[in-house]
């Protein structure tokens, strides 16, 4: 089902000369240019521009005829959790509605930088005609010498989800994501609002030390806090954890045993959340209010939680698994020659508040995904239907 077809003779050689270029050149690059770029009209995809998720369009505006089918491949730099599971899915959905497009292929990384670039430039030498990036299996930058490979040999690239560290252009002709400063600063306005005039202590947990999309969160979440004298933000950057839940639990034990009073709690991985729950849980605390990215355990296990933590109070943002489905429409208005006017990079409002106060919110009890597992992303776009078979 999801076969890449024998490329095209042409295409194909094209493709391994490139390729072997890359080998060649080693991180040099050329001016750019694959398939898109090197036509007479230029793009007219709104590369960059910055928006809301009210501007999406429709996939039908830019698919194109079936006289001219056309094949896909996501590389994603690590790929194996629910996450990314959910975020393949969720491109599959947008690509079955274009009939244009009759193949699709999904490359894990696993978190290997030479297996993630390798699987770029490999399927570029298929021939594969959209190729969209997650380049987030080491820093962002390391993965941009095979991205400009597979757009040399013809591909449209475009890299989603995670900062490639370099501005679209040669090497991919668009990246599409979340504006982390946004969020940060919608979790901190959120924390700022429940603790009132009162004020109180926060502490913010992020990802790898220096992540990017860590340090731009950090950035939002400071300027309203400088705003905001009554909060008190006790670590002067984001705390360290890898995005993993285990080791968010000993960052959150640290803290607590550190600060003898913490009001709130940020991340910005709804995982992450779940291990400092499980820090205050074992060191016998009530739990504060606490923000984060969407997580169906987050959403499911609200109710109970707030029975026996009467403080407890919850509200996170998108965990935008829905962002492939924008990068597979930039890339088809490109290959296409159409306009896409939606934004690529997204400002994300709080999607879901246990208070009921933040503007378009839904609560974690209509959030809940009962069928799905605890992991999942409430704020898929995946119908019903999909969620169920995407976890049967």
């Amino acid at each position: 089902m999801n076969r890449i077809p024998t490329a095209r003779g042409t295409r194909a050689a094209v493709a391994v000369l490139a390729i072997a270029g890359l080998a060649l050149a080693g991180c040099s690059s050329t001016n750019g240019g694959g398939s898109t770029t090197d036509t007479a009209k230029p793009l007219d995809i709104a590369a960059g521009s910055v928006g809301s998720v009210d501007q999406f369009i429709d996939i039908s505006e830019v698919c194109g005829s079936t006289d001219q089918p056309l094949s896909v491949g996501v590389v994603d730099g690590y790929g194996t959790n629910t996450w990314s599971k959910t975020v393949y899915a969720e491109i599959e959905s947008e690509a079955a509605k274009c009939p244009q497009i009759t193949s699709i292929e999904f490359v894990p990384g696993r978190g290997d930088l030479a297996a993630t670039t390798a699987g770029i430039t490999s399927l570029a030498a298929k021939g594969v005609d959209i190729i969209l990036v997650i380049p987030d299996a080491g820093p962002g930058e390391a993965h941009v010498p095979a991205m400009q490979a597979a757009t040399d040999a013809g591909s449209t690239v475009v890299a989603f989800a995670s900062d490639p560290g370099v501005p679209a252009g040669d090497a991919f002709i668009d990246y599409t994501d979340q504006a982390p400063p946004y969020s940060g600063a919608g979790w901190a306005q959120w924390v700022v609002d429940q603790l009132g005039d009162a004020g109180g202590n926060v502490v913010f947990l992020g990802g790898p030390a220096g992540a990017a999309v860590s340090v731009g969160e950090f950035e939002g979440i400071t300027k309203v806090f400088a705003d905001n004298p009554q909060i008190t933000l006790l670590t002067p950057e984001p705390v360290v954890t890898n995005w993993d839940p285990a080791q968010a639990q000993t960052a959150m034990a640290g803290l607590l045993a550190q600060f003898p009073k913490i009001d709130a709690v940020i991340t910005d991985y709804g995982a992450v959340m779940n291990g400092a729950i499980r820090a205050y849980e074992a060191a016998g605390i009530t739990l504060p209010i606490m923000t984060s990215t969407d997580d169906n355990s987050l959403s499911c296990g609200f109710d109970a939680l707030k029975a026996t933590n009467p403080s407890f109070e919850l509200a996170t943002n998108s965990s935008r698994t829905w962002i492939g489905r924008v990068a597979l429409r930039k890339a088809l208005a490109a290959i296409n020659g159409k306009t896409n006017t939606e934004p690529s990079i997204y400002n994300l409002e709080i999607y879901e508040d246990s208070t009921g106060t933040a503007a378009g919110s839904i609560l974690p009890s209509d959030a809940c995904l009962p069928d799905a597992p605890s992991d999942a992303t409430p704020s898929t776009l995946l119908t019903a239907d999909e969620i169920k078979k995407l976890f049967s």
